[in-house]
């Protein structure tokens, strides 16, 4: 975790004009990827690496938002929590921006704030989301580094990832994109990568890159009153949690492999 009274570490990023690796990720719909994200936050998590998990919006284990920080002038460390499983966690705002969008000066703010937590990790992800009034990212910097789209495995999926896509290249132009196919094994998560990929290329001018795919777990009845069944079922769900782990593993690594170099976001 930063240590907030020592803040050499940081210093010295600063100095050498180095900060985090940084990748985002947002679903298909445009709209956070919560729980899918914190998992991918454990599988890119590497033993004396400081990892920073931003979610959209406030959590139960979080008192404060950046936005809170930002509106009431407090200190940057009332915001951040460190995560029993190891990484930091924060988030940006207090309320759904369904609900709540936020303000071009506090996106500007947010912003600052997070370049400035980027010198004190090796990795920062950021759950991303588009504003509901221009179709923007929430943070221009998101636009600077890895962005990663999350789908299933549907046709309905393909139309919303395209628009989302459409809204992103609008504003933003082109930048990385990368498409991780959820509820699908790998020939299936590239047959509907391949066919987003070919809209977007026809209609938007845009290449996209396959990170992956993985299955989603089946829930176990529990209402199964055989023991044996029971433990089929306990032993079933064992390794179907073992092969979604190895699943985050293998789309971390990939990421890890396709790392894009982006230019610094010290301060001049």
């Amino acid at each position: 975790m930063f240590n907030y009274r020592d803040q050499a570490d940081g210093l010295r990023r600063i100095m050498a004009k180095t900060s985090a690796r940084i990748i985002s990720v947002i679903g298909a719909n445009g709209q956070p990827a919560t729980p899918w994200m914190r998992n991918l936050a454990l599988s890119m998590l590497a033993p004396e690496q400081r990892l920073l998990l931003i979610h959209a919006n406030r959590q139960p284990a979080l008192a404060h938002s950046l936005q809170s920080i930002v509106t009431n002038n407090s200190a940057l460390k009332r915001g951040i929590v460190r995560h029993p499983q190891g990484y930091d966690l924060t988030c940006l705002t207090e309320n759904d921006l369904l609900t709540s969008p936020l303000s071009q000066d506090l996106k500007a703010q947010l912003d600052g704030i997070v370049k400035q937590l980027s010198y004190d990790y090796d990795t920062v992800m950021i759950e991303a989301q588009l504003d509901t009034q221009d179709h923007s990212l929430i943070m221009p910097l998101i636009a600077e580094h890895e962005l990663v789209i999350q789908m299933d495995r549907s046709e309905a999926a393909i139309k919303a990832a395209y628009v989302t896509i459409k809204h992103i290249s609008q504003q933003h132009g082109q930048i990385p994109l990368g498409v991780v196919v959820t509820g699908a094994n790998h020939e299936q998560g590239q047959q509907y990568f391949m066919r987003l990929n070919q809209v977007c290329k026809q209609f938007l001018g845009v290449s996209l890159d396959f990170v992956g795919a993985m299955l989603v777990e089946d829930p176990v009845s529990a209402k199964a009153q055989n023991g044996q069944v029971k433990q089929a079922a306990s032993n079933a769900t064992a390794s179907k949690l073992g092969q979604t782990a190895l699943a985050f593993k293998t789309v971390a690594h990939r990421l890890e492999k396709q790392r894009i170099t982006t230019p610094s976001m010290a301060v001049a």
